[in-house]
C-alpha cells in the first residue's frame, strides 16, 4: 500500500477511535461508575473479553495483572476499580492529556491521564492509562487491553517510560 494512502486510512482510524473513546466510551464508563445503582454490565459493551489487564496500584485489592477471560472476570475487575470510586463520591473524570495512535484501519492505542473527581472537583485519583482498541466484526471499537498506574503527571510524555534502541 502506498504510504500516503496508509497515512490517510490510519488518520481516519485514529480520529474515529478518539471520537468513540471520548464521546461514547468515557461518558458511559463515567455514568456506570458515578451511579451506585447503575448496571455494571453496560461496560461489557466496551470491554471485550478476553481482556488483558495490568493495573499497578498501592492497594493490593485494586492491583490486577492478567487476563479477564469472560464477562464475569471483566465485571470483577471493573468492580475492583469502580467500587472505591463510588465510595469516595466519584462524579466525573478530567483528562489533562491524551494521545491516540492508529496502528492501521482497525486498531489503535490510546494513552490518557485520568483525573477522577468528586462533585466539588476534588481529585480522588490520577492514573496514566494505556488502552488497546480494535474494531469488532461490526466495525464497532472495543477495548481489548488496558494498563494503568498511579501518576502525578499532567502530560502523557511524563507518564510512561519509553526507551529506544
Amino acid at each position: 500500500m502506498e504510504r500516503g494512502r496508509y497515512e490517510d486510512i490510519a488518520a481516519r482510524a485514529a480520529e474515529e477511535a478518539r471520537d468513540w473513546f471520548f464521546d461514547v466510551y468515557l461518558p458511559a464508563w463515567t455514568a456506570a461508575a458515578a451511579d451506585p445503582s447503575a448496571d455494571p454490565r453496560s461496560v461489557l459493551t466496551y470491554w471485550m473479553p478476553p481482556l488483558s489487564v495490568s493495573v499497578d496500584d498501592p492497594d493490593p485489592a485494586r492491583a490486577v495483572h492478567g487476563w479477564c477471560p469472560d464477562a464475569d472476570a471483566v465485571l470483577a475487575c471493573l468492580a475492583a476499580q469502580q467500587d472505591p470510586l463510588k465510595a469516595a463520591g466519584y462524579t466525573h473524570t478530567e483528562v489533562p492529556d491524551s494521545r491516540v495512535t492508529a496502528y492501521g484501519s482497525h486498531s489503535a492505542g490510546i494513552d490518557v491521564i485520568w483525573s477522577r473527581r468528586t462533585a466539588d472537583d476534588t481529585e480522588i485519583e490520577r492514573l496514566g492509562v494505556h488502552f488497546e482498541v480494535r474494531r469488532d466484526g461490526s466495525g464497532t471499537w472495543r477495548i481489548i487491553a488496558l494498563a494503568a498506574h498511579p501518576t502525578d503527571a499532567d502530560r502523557i510524555a511524563d507518564t510512561f517510560v519509553t526507551i529506544g534502541p
